[in-house]
């Protein structure tokens, strides 16, 4: 690895570990046992560390949402939406790529958080219009908060470095066969009375 990366590594390790609360030059570059000024003189800052985080956790998750077009079976949509969320973390092991995004888009400042969120953004318009079709008994806001709800289930619930809690019979809640039923039982019930 070059420094470069390991200092990627370090940063994404503890985002996965501690969130980003847990980040500073000091604790970057000690987690890579070099030395902390080498961040800045690599990154700049924190921030532009993070964004490049981002990116290289967006890359695989987007490059099989890419794949997600209005028209398409919903299976193969709601299949091809979750199972990404899956995406081991770039740099550690255990650790999740969505587990990486969530933290930057909840908890950092600036450009790391503009870019994912932007991301974010951008592909929930194109996932809610392949999938609307398919649920017309709900309106965008609906369907917008019920997907927010199958993404968090997707997420697991905190500490996220060491996959999701199992079931009685010993299946994941991360499983995509038990999520593919979850989320379509989820989308597929009755519409909210306000």
């Amino acid at each position: 690895m070059t420094t470069s990366e390991r200092l990627l590594a370090a940063a994404e390790q503890i985002l996965v570990e501690r969130g980003v609360t847990g980040l500073s030059v000091r604790k970057v570059g000690d987690q890579a046992g070099v030395n902390p000024t080498l961040v800045t003189y690599h990154f700049k800052t924190i921030e532009n560390l993070l964004a490049e985080l981002a990116r290289r956790n967006l890359a695989p998750i987007f490059a099989r949402w890419d794949i997600i077009q209005p028209g398409m079976p919903l299976d193969e949509a709601l299949s091809l939406w979750l199972v990404p969320m899956g995406t081991p973390a770039h740099f550690t092991p255990g650790g999740r790529a969505l587990v990486v995004l969530d933290e930057l888009a909840a908890h950092a400042e600036g450009a790391p958080r503009k870019l994912v969120l932007k991301a974010l953004a951008t592909f929930v318009v194109r996932l809610r219009e392949t999938l609307h079709p398919h649920f017309p008994h709900l309106d965008e806001g609906e369907l917008r908060a019920r997907l927010r709800f199958i993404s968090g289930a997707a997420l697991g619930p905190p500490p996220r470095t060491h996959g999701a809690p199992a079931l009685p019979d010993g299946r994941a809640l991360d499983d995509p066969v038990f999520l593919l039923a979850f989320a379509r039982a989820a989308l597929a019930g009755q519409a909210a009375e306000p």
